[in-house]
């Protein structure tokens, strides 16, 4: 394992989920689709910009969203978050929004750690039969999913991008980064920021990539026409810079 300043730098995640999945779902098929355009979006970058090792990644779904994991430890977090940038833009071509969060950890695959006659059961698509019905398993787990998902419990509500205080110093130059210091948090403003390789990742693996204004306008209109917190709008003015 790598180090970053005397500290062990794992494989990096991103835990990427819908916002408003439970609210809208059942009542719409638009959120649907958008979770569509989700794993379409992370399908087109490990297809078509990341296909081979070292640069491959790992994705896994989780609910309404998204677990993605880099294949070896990475000192900068300059690749997660032109992934998690790209694909935000990209759920957001759809009208709906997405949260990401990242930080990084172990991931491996802990199959062998479940009953025995669980596994003798598991076919080759990790499902099993339990009678007539079926249990699926979610063979991965590690530290980088734990942590990522332990940022989005201390991140405010909002379609935001956000990790961990401890991490500042891998954030690539030129991304508009605002801080949250009792939350021991930055949150990058994925709308605003410049950053060309999120910007070649979607030209590249075909990704919707409206413009700032295009998605501030839709945003605000969202944020009017739909019943979010207050503290869900204060988000999108204070940290993501689309005034209401």
């Amino acid at each position: 394992m790598k180090r970053l300043n005397e500290k062990p730098v794992g494989r990096w995640a991103i835990n990427i989920d819908l916002e408003g999945f439970g609210h809208f779902y059942g009542k719409e098929n638009l959120v649907l689709l958008s979770l569509g355009e989700l794993m379409e979006g992370i399908f087109r970058i490990g297809t078509q910009y990341y296909p081979e090792s070292p640069d491959r990644i790992f994705a896994h779904q989780i609910g309404d969203g998204f677990v993605i994991v880099s294949d070896f430890p990475e000192e900068t977090f300059l690749r997660p978050l032109a992934i998690a940038i790209s694909l935000l833009r990209h759920v957001a071509h759809s009208g709906r929004y997405a949260k990401a969060t990242i930080s990084d950890g172990d991931f491996a695959d802990i199959l062998s750690c479940y009953p025995s006659s669980v596994r003798d059961a598991t076919d080759p698509d990790k499902r099993v039969r339990l009678g007539r019905g079926i249990m699926t398993l979610f063979p991965v787990m590690g530290t980088a999913l734990i942590r990522a998902i332990s940022v989005a419990k201390k991140c405010p509500s909002g379609p935001l991008l956000a990790l961990s205080t401890e991490n500042r110093e891998r954030i690539p130059e030129g991304l508009i980064v605002h801080e949250v210091p009792a939350q021991g948090i930055l949150l990058v403003d994925w709308i605003h920021s410049k950053d060309e390789l999120a910007k070649d990742i979607a030209r590249k693996s075909d990704l919707h990539s409206p413009d700032s204004l295009m998605i501030s306008m839709h945003l605000k209109e969202y944020c009017q026409t739909h019943r979010v917190k207050e503290e869900w709008k204060t988000s999108v003015r204070d940290f993501l810079g689309v005034s209401m």
